[in-house]
């Protein structure tokens, strides 16, 4: 019995374990315990203040959603500032930057619509050069070379 086995290599533009950095060029830290303990919400902090001391003043935490008192607001390990830069979640757990660098740029509003030319193609994953699943939709607005086989 003969059986397809499809393999992705996906060779970016991107160097592996590179990021684009966060636009204040600031400090990026990581520790979660950095500032009280809980959620406050900022309520009474000064809006300039930087209670966490990542690189995030109270005011841009709150419009962005993160925690003023945490510089890890979602608990994952991956500070706020990191998760900025790598256009990732910060307030979800379960987001991740990825390995190589890559951008989570779905934008959310895509649905499949079959496998023709001009239709959008489902959002599989696909291995990358860090051995890392990557979601395809990540890749929506931008230009990447994409090498694929298929062995039989």
């Amino acid at each position: 019995m003969n059986r397809v086995l499809p393999t992705a290599l996906m060779l970016g533009l991107a160097a592996c374990g590179t990021s684009s950095g966060d636009a204040k060029g600031g400090n990026h830290t990581t520790s979660a315990g950095a500032g009280a303990a809980g959620g406050a919400g900022g309520a009474g902090l000064d809006p300039a203040g930087n209670e966490d001391g990542d690189c995030l003043t109270n005011a841009e935490e709150l419009e962005k959603g993160t925690d003023p008192l945490l510089a890890d607001s979602d608990g994952d390990g991956i500070g706020d500032c990191d998760e900025i830069a790598c256009v990732s979640n910060p307030t979800d757990a379960n987001e991740h930057c990825y390995a190589c660098g890559w951008k989570h740029n779905d934008p959310g509003t895509l649905q499949s619509t079959g496998a023709k030319e001009g239709d959008v193609i489902a959002n599989v994953d696909l291995i990358d050069q860090c051995q890392e699943a990557v979601h395809l939709w990540d890749f929506a607005q931008e230009y990447h070379i994409l090498f694929m086989t298929a062995a039989w």
